[in-house]
């Protein structure tokens, strides 16, 4: 085989893709980027996401962009899918609508803050605290039936039960009451910044009235926290009215 015949096969041979094309396909994909960042942050914001939890969302967004890409580019690279004869001869339908889940990350409260998490069961509160705890010297549980703190030492957790208004007479510690449970947080905070979780809200209420449970809140969330310490609660929202329920938020630097 001669050169010449070698030259001419290269001559009808496509040519490299044009810089031109792939300027287009970068300045899309690159579109496509801001776009998609864009929306999430916006519906983070949508949702009342504080700029602390905005901050720490952009954070891990940008932590997962190498994975992301990843994905996207063997996304690509994968051949398409065939679809079966059985789908193409059935009419199309819509998929029913299902609401989204939330996609916030568990936060890590910081010293002085104070959050209130409205769920049926305490789940995020308990993931808060278990996140945050290192920050803090003790973690103290205020709650009828003390959680278990998978990742926090024993010998860092203390529990205090709220005791009933009235004594039942049976044997063992009573519990204490509102007044009793302020004492114990201002002296474990007076030792050293202390995470305090509350889950004995509707208790209290029930023990103690509302007007005092809100009492013991705006105390705990303004002098309880002086010191450096936090405090995570968790509320059934379905357990107090709407007008009570607002008046705890307000009590509270960030509500979810």
């Amino acid at each position: 085989m001669s050169d010449g015949d070698a030259d001419r096969r290269l001559l009808r041979s496509p040519p490299p893709l044009g810089d031109d094309e792939y300027i287009e396909g970068y300045a899309k994909g690159y579109g496509d980027g801001l776009r998609e960042a864009l929306r999430e942050l916006r519906a983070h914001a949508g949702r009342g996401a504080s700029p602390q939890e905005l901050r720490m969302l952009i954070e891990s967004r940008l932590a997962r962009i190498p994975d992301d890409v990843e994905v996207k580019r063997k996304g690509l690279l994968a051949p398409p899918r065939r679809a079966p004869w059985a789908s193409l001869l059935r009419p199309p339908t819509t998929p029913a609508w299902t609401p989204p889940k939330n996609s916030l990350p568990t936060p890590a409260v910081a010293p002085g803050e104070t959050y209130l998490l409205k769920e049926d069961r305490p789940r995020r509160a308990l993931e808060i605290v278990e996140r945050s705890a290192t920050a803090f010297r003790r973690v103290l549980l205020i709650s009828q039936h003390p959680p278990t703190l998978m990742s926090v030492p024993a010998d860092r957790v203390e529990w205090v039960r709220p005791g009933a208004a009235r004594s039942d007479g049976s044997e063992g510690s009573p519990g204490l009451d509102p007044s009793g449970l302020a004492g114990r947080i201002r002296e474990a905070d007076q030792a050293g910044p202390v995470l305090v979780y509350l889950d004995a809200i509707e208790f209290l209420a029930t023990e103690y009235s509302l007007e005092v449970t809100i009492r013991f809140l705006g105390w705990a969330t303004t002098e309880g926290v002086r010191n450096g310490s936090a405090l995570v609660a968790s509320l059934s929202p379905h357990t107090v009215e709407p007008r009570d329920l607002s008046r705890m938020e307000r009590l509270f630097r960030i509500s979810q």
